[in-house]
């Protein structure tokens, strides 16, 4: 269980594949199958892997993280077509309220390389859903 908490926050990892992690981080990653993401929003490591004492943090990788950066309107939150908070926005004050309908309205439709795009590896479905229902609140447009 240990080599599963973030060593800098404690917070639980999520496993995250290897070719996730070399994709997205700028320096030569250490093959290995131990890797964790740390999804606490307030930390700064993205990856780590406690039983070799490896951590990657926010300024290791290519890319902003979408958990990371909650208040960054321009980061992405599918990161295969670059479809950004801002848009996702604007996508529903304009009436906009699925993901297939903010894709079409946005005009980026490009999926399927969650693994090496998004530093979670995995599909924005859930991430994409959550943000629309952020944005549906008159409070938040």
């Amino acid at each position: 269980m240990a080599d599963k908490l973030c060593p800098r926050c404690g917070t639980e990892g999520k496993k995250v594949n290897q070719k996730t992690v070399k994709s997205l981080v700028e320096k030569k990653v250490k093959d290995s199958d131990s890797y964790q993401i740390c999804i606490n929003s307030d930390c700064e490591v993205v990856y780590f892997n406690n039983p070799e004492s490896i951590i990657y943090s926010t300024s290791d990788l290519q890319v902003k993280v979408w958990f990371k950066d909650l208040d960054d309107d321009s980061v992405p939150v599918c990161y295969c077509s670059n479809l950004t908070r801002a848009e996702i926005k604007e996508a529903v004050i304009n009436g906009y309220t699925t993901p297939t309908e903010i894709r079409k309205y946005t005009g980026k439709t490009i999926t399927g390389n969650c693994l090496i795009e998004n530093p979670a590896g995995k599909c924005c479905h859930q991430a994409f859903v959550k943000e629309i229902a952020r944005y549906s609140s008159k409070d938040n447009c």
